[in-house]
């Protein structure tokens, strides 16, 4: 797995997605996954994220690395892996990613239209807060996207 992390780093900043959704500067995260498959789908369904790696499945995990207008989302998939459960604000750790995205309006556009599902919001700007919304992915992981 450190191999893998090793390469990954070494050569996704020279690669780029056609068609992303939204524009952001060097926004990551990565996901625990239960189905690969069914999560590549949807980050490439619903960011227009394009797939820059994958591994086959080694010491019981795979993973597969989307990319595109400043994203970079890794999934991995691990036999041993178990879901947090129903409300992931109950459990301790990170409990949902945020980006920065260069274009607010468009991008919250262009997710109602794929039918992405809104958790929250979307919030206007305020003078103590960025305009922002909240998303679920298909398997509930939060992704929080603010104005500039």
């Amino acid at each position: 797995m450190k191999k893998v992390c090793w390469l990954l780093s070494l050569t996704l900043a020279a690669l780029a997605a056609e068609s992303p959704v939204l524009s952001a500067s060097g926004a990551f995260f990565a996901l625990s996954v239960a189905d690969m498959k069914a999560s590549t789908q949807w980050y490439s369904d619903k960011l227009g994220l394009k797939i820059v790696m994958q591994t086959p499945k080694q010491d019981q995990a795979a993973v597969t690395v989307l990319e595109g207008g400043g994203l970079i989302v890794e999934l991995i998939q691990h036999d041993d892996a178990a879901s947090a459960g129903k409300d992931s604000l109950l459990v301790h750790g990170i409990f949902k990613a945020g980006v920065i995205v260069d274009d607010f309006d468009q991008t919250v556009a262009t997710l109602k239209a794929r039918h992405v599902e809104i958790a929250f919001g979307p919030y206007p700007k305020r003078a103590n807060q960025r305009a922002n919304v909240i998303v679920k992915d298909n398997a509930g992981n939060l992704i929080q996207l603010f104005g500039k």
